[in-house]
């Protein structure tokens, strides 16, 4: 009965989660805002209800009572986060916030599938920066000075991530070298420590500093500055043998100088200079700083003669993907615990097998929806810098789904980098968070930068009736 039950349950959570992402594009289809206020609504409803399927498939197969403490728990911290976030911000998208809270939720419920502990921290870490985060948009709405500070926060980039070649002998405060990347941080004792990956944060303060130089101008001098400061973050990176973050900061810097200036000359000349130092560095280095990135590539060719050593994560991942089949083999019938990192670089392929690569290929979809969302917001914004911050953060969302998705599927080389919102990771889930509130303010400053303008044009309409000032004759006159 219990199989019956799971089985069912799981056939409508991926019909449900075909109507949402559906859903997730013909928002932004709708003009009508009564017919647009409907389906965000139906968002909503379909957002709970697969969620209350998930967890009552993993209570069936668990049985465990901490999992409906923690389905409450989730439940009531996503209600109050949208009743109260549209309450205190009216203007704000709902569409952002329904689809934030779909993917958090989906990664509470593959991680608590995966390791319930995991699954906790993860909660309390995103619910607590849910709550700190939620003032950035009323911030941004009072202090708009923030994107005149260019060179600051350049600065604050480049020094926020040499920290993590502070030597272990400083106590409280010191580098770590994870998976053969020196690009984290540990704050505190042995017995009490917090891990960061700067690398995480900093991807918002560039792209605040490329949005910020840009908006002031796009001539040469300021795009040599903006390219010199570009290279000084891409070269810590690439010392940090961190080369899927690298990446990210290239394609975000050359796809904002590309859209900024308009000059495909740009985009060429930076393609072909990073080919060539990325040559001239591995020739150089390939023995010190790439060897780790030398095995990705070999089991990114060929997994299948090193399947029980260098290429086993790879072929797990695969194996895991195949098995699944169409419609999965159900939330806790799979095998996650044969993949290596499985809660965060490689989530992706424990959704592909346990829900199926319908409900993975929908989730790319819906993924791809929010990165349409942003660009939205892009296209909405008047003042350049909010354009090009939302640009900005547009693509690096983007870029990232795509080297992690890649990466689990084969498709490219791993790079080690999280599914944004799903993965298990302080860094990240904070980090993203931040950037999907960034990304509210600069909606909520479009749209009142909007009815500011129809306000003065009712103004200028109204002028113009009987009895008021004639401002149409003296517009004509």
């Amino acid at each position: 009965m219990i199989n019956l039950i799971s089985l069912i349950a799981q056939y409508i959570s991926v019909v449900l989660l075909a109507v949402y992402g559906w859903l997730a594009f013909s928002v932004y289809l709708t003009a009508d805002p009564g017919k647009r206020s409907g389906k965000l609504t139906g968002q909503i409803v379909l957002i709970f209800f697969m969620h209350f399927l998930w967890n009552l498939i993993l209570f069936l197969k668990m049985g465990s009572m901490k999992l409906l403490i923690m389905y409450g728990a989730e439940i009531l911290i996503a209600c109050l986060y949208m009743v109260l976030y549209h309450r205190f911000y009216p203007y704000s998208s709902r569409a952002i916030t329904n689809n934030m809270c779909f993917l958090l939720l989906l990664g509470y419920t593959m991680l608590t599938r995966i390791n319930e502990s995991l699954a906790i921290r993860q909660f309390v870490i995103s619910a607590v920066s849910m709550l700190v985060v939620s003032f950035i948009p009323l911030v941004m709405l009072k202090y708009q000075k923030l994107r005149s500070f260019y060179l600051v926060y350049g600065i604050m980039g480049i020094v926020a991530l040499l920290t993590v070649f502070i030597p272990k002998s400083i106590p409280y405060f010191h580098g770590l070298e994870v998976y053969g990347s020196r690009n984290w941080v540990e704050l505190g004792t042995e017995s009490l420590s917090i891990s960061l990956q700067p690398s995480e944060f900093v991807k918002i303060l560039f792209v605040f500093f490329v949005a910020s130089i840009f908006a002031k101008s796009t001539s040469f001098r300021q795009v040599v500055i903006a390219t010199c400061f570009a290279v000084a973050h891409i070269g810590v990176l690439v010392l940090e043998k961190d080369l899927g973050a690298a990446l990210i900061f290239f394609v975000v810097y050359v796809m904002m100088l590309y859209v900024a200036t308009k000059r495909p000359m740009y985009l060429l000349l930076s393609f072909a200079a990073v080919i060539a130092a990325g040559g001239f560095a591995f020739l150089l280095f390939r023995n010190s700083l790439f060897q780790h990135v030398i095995v990705r590539v070999n089991n990114w060719i060929d997994p299948w003669t090193n399947i029980d050593s260098s290429g086993y994560q790879i072929a797990q991942s695969l194996f895991a993907i195949g098995s699944g089949g169409w419609f999965g083999s159900g939330i806790g019938q799979g095998m996650p615990e044969l993949i290596p990192v499985r809660e965060s670089d490689f989530i992706f392929s424990v959704i592909a097998e346990e829900m199926g690569m319908i409900a993975a290929m929908i989730l790319i979809l819906i993924c791809f929806s929010v990165f349409v969302g942003f660009i939205d917001v892009a296209m909405k914004c008047k003042h350049t810098f909010y354009k090009n911050m939302a640009l900005g953060f547009a693509i690096c969302y983007i870029f990232q789904i795509l080297l992690n998705i890649g990466g689990v599927t084969k498709f490219i080389p791993s790079t080690g980098v999280t599914l944004p919102l799903i993965s298990y990771g302080l860094s990240s889930v904070t980090s993203t968070l931040i950037v999907f509130q960034i990304i509210q303010g600069a909606y909520m400053i479009s749209t009142r930068e909007a009815q500011y303008i129809e306000r003065e044009k009712e103004k200028i309409l109204s002028a113009g009736e009987p009895g008021g000032i004639p401002a149409q004759r003296e517009a004509e006159e």
